[in-house]
């Protein structure tokens, strides 16, 4: 029940966090980031929504590529870090969070259970951040990460709000409920 009402908005907890990563020249960054959605499935667009004062804006629109990473509970305190430091400070944050760039791609890491390569499609411009869509152009997965139905069987990163994860853990497909509307 609604009981309560407040001018703030914070509506979208709790939810995943992506890391985008990016790259131009020897430049390289990851930074967080809590808005991001699947939107479209032909093609394959996914959007994710960053602040015109990133580095990884720049990165992104200059290099025409990003990737989006998604981490397993167990690094929590990189996926919250990588969000509250800068590149702009000189700040590496792979070493500073132990990430590493997959051997496939040096836009995927190496801890996460999935990643969308994107090609950039569109910048649009909404409120005080720019929806940067990218064609998804490659998805790398980690195996034992997935059941045979494509169900995550790992143990997900919630972000509740405030730099508070809580760990999602997924069992089987059979102990699974189904909803329904």
């Amino acid at each position: 029940m609604l009981n309560a009402s407040t001018t703030r908005f914070f509506g979208y907890y709790p939810g995943t966090v992506a890391l985008v990563t990016s790259a131009l020249a020897e430049r390289r960054n990851v930074m967080s980031a809590g808005w991001h959605a699947a939107i479209s499935m032909a093609p394959a667009l996914y959007g994710v929504s960053i602040g015109r004062t990133r580095a990884t804006h720049g990165l992104v629109r200059e290099s025409l590529v990003f990737g989006l990473n998604f981490l397993p509970s167990a690094h929590a305190e990189a996926i919250q870090g990588v969000g509250t430091l800068s590149l702009r400070d000189g700040v590496d944050k792979y070493a500073r969070f132990g990430l590493h760039a997959s051997e496939q791609h040096p836009l995927a890491l190496a801890e996460a259970y999935l990643c969308y390569l994107c090609q950039l499609e569109q910048i649009i411009p909404i409120g005080d951040h720019d929806l940067f869509v990218g064609r998804v152009e490659q998805v790398l997965y980690d195996a034992s990460a997935y059941d045979e139905q494509w169900l995550l069987r790992g143990t997900a990163a919630v972000y509740l709000g405030r730099g508070e994860y809580v760990p999602l853990a997924c069992s089987s497909a059979g102990q699974r409920g189904r909803g329904g509307a």
